[in-house]
């Protein structure tokens, strides 16, 4: 089997379980989203955030590390787990005798108790890079994916007994830390890796050389996905922090179903593609085919915000709608420049990577602190805006390395773009018109997505009839028998 359709195949498996795990994990945020006030479910989701923030300082670099080896090594492999380990015990015992006390006398005894309980999922998540990597390196994502998408329903099933016995947000505490457990073990037995207590001070040099860039380029990620709601919270409060987390629950569920398993398997595809093949041309194909996948997606749960967060989450979270309109829009620039720097760590310019999340982080930090003050409505708009501006930094930072032919990108790309706000602007026409007319709002929601379902691929056809043959051959290609 070739490397394009080996990566392919492993990739939709990737697609498919963590769409299980985010239907999942989607139903029991919807549950509790119904039975917890809007003061408490932000105070768990913004512990869970730092929770985050500790889980990629302590792992960012490492799984890729052992993906891009060119073999495997036991030995390095122990050496690595116990370093990352080490790592992961420090940052927890950080959590716990400095986050925790800051926690309490800042906020809450409510929010202190809970980072203290999470603090063990750290050194959990610590103990499973390894594992990962191996499975990740042996294209077993198959595998991967069920144990965890088994470990994602067992922890769901506990989280709602607890809820129902009235254990409240522990209920959510405690799923966590099992799921984390649950992860582990079946990870450890299906990756047929046994960990030795060994140590070797050069390979902490190895990893320090290679992780270290990539630690900040992670850290500045997280910064640049979550500064947004941070800033959210700080500012506006816990209420708000929930309205705003809730309008992104879908958006977070399809970037991990598509873009998220996409760009998992771009470091071990494009690290081992033949000499002299045209990286900028291979990376503009796999730009216009995630963007002939994933943005009718996006602006179609864009259009449908308003009954769709009405059904799943209650009357309370009406106004997470319209921020769900907005964000939807943020991907029409995200998408041109995700998988940049994977691209970059690919060809093993890990420094430049840096530099583009830099550039990302920087601009997000700034133009969310910037613009929070005015409202969150404000505040998303003007990240759209500034998301486009920013693209051209980015780009000139990957030239050096990678040359891609903007002006033969932007024409690849602009019937998915034009269809798929075409499609938005039908859905939105619908909805004006259907509103007064249905009142019943799940009926009104099937009729939307019919809408979104029919018009995307009939204008994709009646338009550009000739490039959706062509992205459909070479989808085709990818996944059945045939393709190269």
């Amino acid at each position: 089997m070739s490397l394009k359709k080996q990566a392919a195949k492993q990739g939709i498996w990737i697609s498919i379980t963590r769409t299980g795990i985010n239907i999942v994990d989607f139903m029991v945020f919807a549950y509790l989203a119904r039975i917890l006030s809007l003061e408490d479910f932000g105070l768990v989701a913004f512990c869970m955030l730092f929770i985050e923030f500790a889980n990629t300082a302590v792992n960012a670099g490492v799984n890729q590390n052992i993906v891009q080896r060119k073999t495997w090594d036991e030995q390095y492999a122990s050496s690595t787990m116990v370093y990352v380990v080490g790592l992961a015990i420090l940052v927890a015992a950080g959590i716990v005798f400095i986050g925790a006390p800051i926690a309490y006398y800042s906020y809450s005894h409510l929010a202190a108790y809970v980072f203290m309980s999470l603090a063990p999922i750290t050194v959990l998540m610590s103990l499973q890079v390894v594992f990962n990597g191996k499975l990740v390196r042996n294209f077993k994502n198959k595998q991967m994916g069920i144990v965890k998408l088994i470990a994602t329903v067992l922890s769901a099933i506990i989280i709602i007994v607890l809820a129902e016995l009235g254990y409240g947000l522990w209920s959510l505490v405690i799923g966590r830390l099992i799921l984390a457990t649950l992860e582990l073990l079946f990870l450890s037995f299906i990756s047929e890796f046994k960990p030795k207590f060994y140590f070797n001070k050069e390979d902490k040099k190895e990893l320090r050389e290679f992780c270290l860039p990539l630690l900040g380029a992670a850290v500045l990620t997280t910064v640049n996905q979550k500064c947004v709601s941070l800033f959210t919270g700080l500012v506006l409060g816990p209420a708000n922090f929930a309205l705003l987390n809730a309008a992104k629950r879908g958006e977070n569920m399809i970037n991990q179903i598509t873009m998220s398993s996409i760009n998992s398997m771009v470091v071990p595809s494009f690290s081992r593609v033949k000499e002299g093949t045209n990286m900028g041309d291979l990376y503009i194909k796999l730009v216009v085919i995630t963007a002939t996948i994933v943005m009718p997606m996006f602006m179609g749960l864009g259009a449908i915000a308003d009954p769709l967060v009405t059904i799943l989450f209650g009357e309370k979270f009406g106004d997470s709608a319209i921020f769900m309109n907005i964000s939807a829009f943020v991907m029409f620039p995200a998408i041109i420049g995700w998988f940049l720097p994977t691209l970059l760590i690919s060809q093993g310019q890990t420094s430049d990577a840096f530099k583009l999340t830099l550039v990302s982080v920087t601009n997000s930090v700034v133009v969310a602190g910037c613009s929070i003050w005015f409202g969150i409505p404000t505040m998303l708009i003007c990240i759209v805006i500034a998301n486009f501006l920013i693209l051209p930094i980015r780009f000139k930072i990957v030239s050096k390395h990678v040359p891609i032919n903007i002006k033969k990108l932007v024409f690849a790309i602009f019937p998915s773009y034009f269809c798929a706000l075409a499609m938005f602007a039908c859905i939105m026409v619908a909805k004006h018109f259907l509103n007064p007319l249905i009142p019943n709002q799940i009926i009104l929601l099937v009729v939307l997505i019919l809408t979104g379902s029919l018009s995307y691929p009939i204008l994709s056809f009646l338009f550009f009839y000739r490039y959706t043959t062509e992205q459909l051959n070479q989808i085709k290609g990818m996944f059945l028998k045939g393709g190269k």
